[in-house]
């Protein structure tokens, strides 16, 4: 599976549909009149590279609500799970005595079994929106012509690689006006990798959940090495805004324990 092109493949069918388009449209029309403040932003630390940072905030900011509902859920599950082993070790030989118990054990507790998915599931939509608004401005012969520059980046529409350069030619390793340095890819790794790590329980001995923190954060350095420098500074952004809301939500949300100590 090639999940660049699965979303480019996804963006370019994005704008073909009436409300899809126009919601595309709408992401777009943020981007440009934050850029279109931006601007005025000495190079290389404004443009559209920074107008890309207040709109990934913006988009946070905006999906907080779906995030505070997500955690807690999952806080929930994380509160009951010894509960469920219990069941599961008691009724290994009966599992429909099993699911039985266990929803009368989410019912006690009030808890939605998909209640810590589905706020990610509906962000989902937002995603692919978003890669197709970026798509859509970096397709724009107008813009694509004039480099973007931003911090290191000598233009955001082409890879943070010294592999391509500023036009998005190939070229060799750092030869003539390379384009970057790798270095999105592997802030974008790093900062996955440490989220993964917030929010996986201490005592969390599913290897699955171990390979999927390992899985991810290497596909986050191939994505971002496949695609623009442009969505791999939103893939950060996104990333540092997680952690540090994740550092917040346990400093002033998590419950505490009756020897006065946050779980």
């Amino acid at each position: 599976m090639n999940l660049p092109i699965i979303l480019m493949n996804a963006a370019q069918e994005a704008q073909k549909t009436g409300l899809w388009a126009s919601f595309v449209g709408f992401l777009s029309s943020i981007l440009e009149s934050l850029n279109g403040l931006t601007g005025a932003v000495p190079a290389p630390f404004g443009g559209y590279g920074l107008a890309i940072i207040l709109f990934t905030l913006l988009m946070r900011l905006v999906l907080l609500p779906l995030d505070l509902k997500s955690r807690k859920a999952n806080q929930k599950m994380q509160e009951i799970q010894p509960q469920i082993s219990e069941l599961q070790k008691k009724y290994k030989n009966d599992p429909e005595k099993l699911n039985k118990k266990t929803m009368e054990l989410y019912q006690k507790y009030q808890i939605n079994p998909l209640g810590g998915c589905l706020p990610m599931l509906l962000q989902m939509p937002l995603f692919f929106a978003l890669f197709a608004a970026l798509r859509s401005i970096s397709d724009n012969p107008a813009i694509a012509s004039i480099p973007a520059p931003f911090l290191w980046i000598k233009n955001i529409w082409f890879a943070d690689s010294p592999l391509v350069n500023s036009m998005g030619e190939s070229i060799s390793l750092f030869g003539q006006g390379y384009n970057g340095l790798f270095l999105l890819a592997l802030l974008a790794g790093a900062s996955s990798y440490y989220q993964m790590k917030l929010t996986q329980p201490k005592d969390a001995g599913n290897q699955q959940m171990k390979g999927f923190s390992i899985i991810m954060p290497l596909m986050s350095v191939w994505f971002c090495l496949s695609y623009t420098a442009s969505f791999a500074i939103y893939w950060v952004t996104s990333n540092l805004f997680q952690i540090a809301q994740q550092f917040i939500f346990k400093k002033y949300l998590a419950p505490v324990t009756e020897e006065g100590e946050q779980k």
